[in-house]
């Protein structure tokens, strides 16, 4: 049966995790360092002394503000998030499946990352999606469990069965979602799982689009 909406993952499936990794263990740190008349790599270790203390079963883990405020930063992490977009890399198989795909189908994006980072990471794609949902900022969620799921078709009027969606991450992208009845893929750019789509325009193929 052919989905009504299918939804993606943003981060390692639409583009790169590297922006999000060096904004949190490059760009803060160095912030920081600046702002405190610190040498970097003490920043650094400070930074990330202080990120495992919170943990990221904590929403403040995710929330850029949060950490601007602890660490007495007077940057917008949204300015600075934009600042650094260069670091930012949209896949080319991701751009020509939302092309075909946005055609026929309504796309939804379901993320765990916070809003300030997808405005920005989805700045040239927001045209292709009906809904952005975070979860962090959205649903007060650190994960997307099987509630975040089940609340996102609800608000959608959908039921799970109409729903296909793909993202990067073994549990939360391909377990989860499956386990509440939406149809899952597993992209996995870096190999790890035999079966798992090595990209999305593998991904086109299975709604009868040529890769």
């Amino acid at each position: 049966m052919k989905p009504k909406i299918i939804s993606f993952d943003v981060d390692g499936t639409l583009v790169n995790q590297d922006f999000a990794n060096k904004f949190w263990h490059e760009l803060v740190p160095k912030l920081y360092a600046e702002k405190h008349g610190l040498n970097y790599k003490d920043a650094k270790e400070y930074v990330r002394k202080c990120y495992a203390e919170v943990g990221e079963e904590d929403i403040r883990w995710y929330l850029p503000d949060y950490w601007f405020k602890r660490f007495g930063l007077d940057d917008n992490p949204k300015d600075v998030l934009e600042e650094y977009k260069n670091e930012l890399k949209i896949y080319d198989d991701a751009i020509d499946a939302l092309e075909k795909l946005h055609k026929k189908y309504d796309l939804i994006v379901i993320s765990n990352a916070s809003k300030d980072f997808l405005d920005v990471e989805l700045e040239d794609l927001r045209n292709y999606f009906k809904c952005i949902f975070s979860c962090v900022s959205d649903l007060k969620k650190v994960r997307k469990e099987p509630e975040v799921y089940v609340k996102i078709c609800r608000h959608l009027k959908i039921h799970p069965t109409e729903v296909a969606h793909v993202g990067d991450h073994y549990k939360f992208d391909y377990v989860v979602p499956k386990s509440v009845g939406i149809d899952a893929y597993l992209v996995d750019r870096q190999r790890k799982y035999e079966k798992a789509l090595k990209d999305l325009r593998e991904f086109l193929t299975i709604f009868n689009f040529d890769s």
